[in-house]
């Protein structure tokens, strides 16, 4: 009995001391944990007072924001931390909660300072009394590097780790942090691959000409809208100016494509993809439709080194950066009121198409004065450019090859992947057969999910709505806008080719119209993707349902990018759905 009394006192000591450790190791999480959640409040505060120009604001976010990413790393960088790493259960948490740490104090102290200082300056970037100052622009290059190069360094560590097994708390903020540090090292990238070309492309070293495309969203294209007005921006020295206006419609029809078309793409779309200016963007494909402009354009007009094109809806963005801009012929457009104006608004108010025309020009030229004037905020004018670009709507093409691979691969770039080694890529467009702009009443969503994986190939099932919101009485709108039934769609109705585009490699199967299974449609195949059209009838207030199965090709088993054509209404349907395998 001695001899186990005396274990006693021992033993106690090692439980008290185990007890102590415990506590103080649960009270290092709980703390950490508030940093972090700190950390995070003050990388939000960071953005809105950059976003507002406030710099006070926005050095004192900075500041908050290095202490609390500080003090998470110091704790979760200590031996006991390292420890507790190996501990059963929630040992991998942890060493997820020190990475993240880590990377929040890195990025804290070294990639952020240069971009917010940069920020404080970005009124220089911003057009001038038509000209951008290219010295600003170069001025840009070395902190838009060196932040390109700390986040890209922090996604890299991120992705070296697979939260899934984690705490579900753990887990689900691990990932929304590695959602930032992607969405942000993207918009870097960007960045970076931009203020490397932009001086040249701004005419530093010599002249340049640049065809400017509207894309008209009441009628819909797979690339935006039909390209209704075009204007050539010439650039030089940083001197921009516009001068050229065309309406899309006067180029008629050519006698024959413009560029060869590939035979998948006249099954698809048809020699009117390579015959009208129209239809160029038929293809969901940005560099294909800009070949085809500039070829058409060139047949008329002068030579052009890019292709710019945007629709009335970042516009409606632009003008909450720039305010109201007057406009002969019409009310003052506005951030709310410009879509409506331009897509339905010029129609009722304009029988003649030429009058329509003239007030589309109009509106461009003044909005593209009030920007290269240099009015409104350059941050908010910036974040509507990229909202923009983000939704699908804003797309540059340069026929000069460096500048052009300098933004391949980005949103603004517009491909259609083909790449068979890229995450998988599912695309939903539109293209208008009404040819009218009904489109204006045209809703849709578009929802692809996948389902399993084997051998890394997955399974995946997608949906698209489309709903006509027309008024009951829509055959009464004026025949521009309804057709009129020359191409035999009863006024008030529209018809809509929807194209299903599959991963590379991939298959498009069971296709079914509001739960009515459809006859196998043709598949084309399309540079190794297939791609299915599926025409949808709308009359005022109806749905329709479309779904399908598809596969992806062999050894893809990444999360699936898929791409949508943007509406009249303001929303980003790109999305991306998480991996199956």
């Amino acid at each position: 009995m001695r001899a186990l009394r005396g274990w006693k006192l021992p033993v106690l000591l090692v439980a008290a001391l185990l007890l102590v450790l415990g506590l103080y190791a649960a009270w290092q999480v709980l703390t950490t944990s508030r940093d972090l959640t700190a950390a995070a409040d003050d990388a939000q505060r960071l953005q809105s007072a950059v976003t507002a120009g406030d710099d006070a604001a926005a050095d004192a976010a900075l500041a908050d924001l290095r202490e609390h990413a500080g003090s998470a790393a110091d704790r979760t960088g200590g031996p006991l931390w390292s420890a507790l790493t190996w501990a059963p259960v929630v040992g991998d948490d942890l060493d997820g909660v020190r990475t993240v740490s880590a990377v929040l104090d890195d990025l804290a102290a070294d990639g952020l300072e240069p971009l917010v200082s940069t920020a404080r300056d970005l009124e220089t970037l911003t057009p001038r009394d038509g000209r951008i100052d290219l010295a600003a622009v170069e001025g840009l290059a070395a902190p838009v590097a060196a932040g390109n190069a700390a986040f890209a360094d922090a996604r890299e560590r991120l992705a070296e780790h697979d939260p899934s097994g984690y705490q579900a708390t753990v887990r689900d903020k691990y990932r929304e942090v590695t959602r930032q540090v992607d969405r942000a090292a993207d918009a870097l990238d960007t960045a970076d691959r931009a203020v490397r070309v932009l001086p040249s492309m701004l005419g530093a070293e010599g002249p340049r000409n640049y065809l400017l495309v509207f894309q008209n969203n009441a009628e819909i294209r797979a690339g935006g809208g039909l390209p209704g007005s075009a204007s050539l921006v010439t650039a030089d020295d940083g001197a921009i100016a516009l001068t050229r206006q065309v309406a899309g419609s006067s180029f008629g029809r050519a006698d024959e494509p413009v560029l060869e078309l590939s035979e998948a793409e006249e099954d698809i779309w048809g020699r009117q993809l390579g015959t009208y200016f129209l239809d160029a963007n038929f293809t969901p494909d940005f560099p294909r439709s800009a070949a085809l402009w500039q070829a058409r354009w060139e047949q008329e007009y002068e030579p052009v080194d890019g292709v710019l094109a945007l629709d009335p809806v970042t516009l409606s963005y632009v003008l909450g950066a720039t305010g109201p801009v007057e406009v002969p012929g019409g009310p003052a457009l506005t951030q709310a009121n410009v879509v409506d104006e331009l897509l339905h608004q010029v129609y009722l108010r304009y029988e003649d198409p030429a009058d329509q025309d003239a007030y589309f020009q109009a509106a461009a030229g003044t909005i593209f004065a009030e920007l290269t004037r240099g009015g409104g905020n350059p941050r908010a004018l910036i974040e509507a450019l990229g909202r923009g670009t983000d939704e699908g709507r804003v797309k540059l093409h340069s026929f000069t090859e460096t500048e052009q691979a300098s933004f391949a691969g980005t949103a603004i770039a517009g491909e259609l992947v083909t790449d068979p080694a890229a995450d998988p890529q599912v695309g939903v467009y539109l293209n208008d057969a009404t040819g009218a702009k009904m489109s204006y009443f045209l809703r849709h969503e578009v929802h692809v999910t996948a389902t399993s994986c084997r051998y890394g190939v997955q399974g995946l099932t997608g949906r698209a709505y489309l709903l006509s919101d027309a008024p009951a009485d829509a055959a009464s709108l004026p025949r521009y806008v309804t057709g009129a039934g020359v191409y035999g769609i009863e006024p008030g109705k529209q018809l809509v080719a929807l194209q299903i585009v599959g991963p590379v490699g991939g298959e498009v199967e069971d296709v079914t119209f509001n739960d009515a299974p459809l006859p196998v449609p043709p598949t084309v195949e399309l540079d190794g993707r297939p791609v299915v059209t599926v025409l949808v009838e709308l009359e005022p207030g109806f749905t329709a349902d479309v779904r399908w199965t598809m596969t992806t090709g062999e050894d893809q088993p990444g999360d699936v990018v898929v791409d949508a054509t943007p509406g009249v209404a303001p929303t980003d349907l790109d999305t991306v759905a998480a991996s199956a395998c």
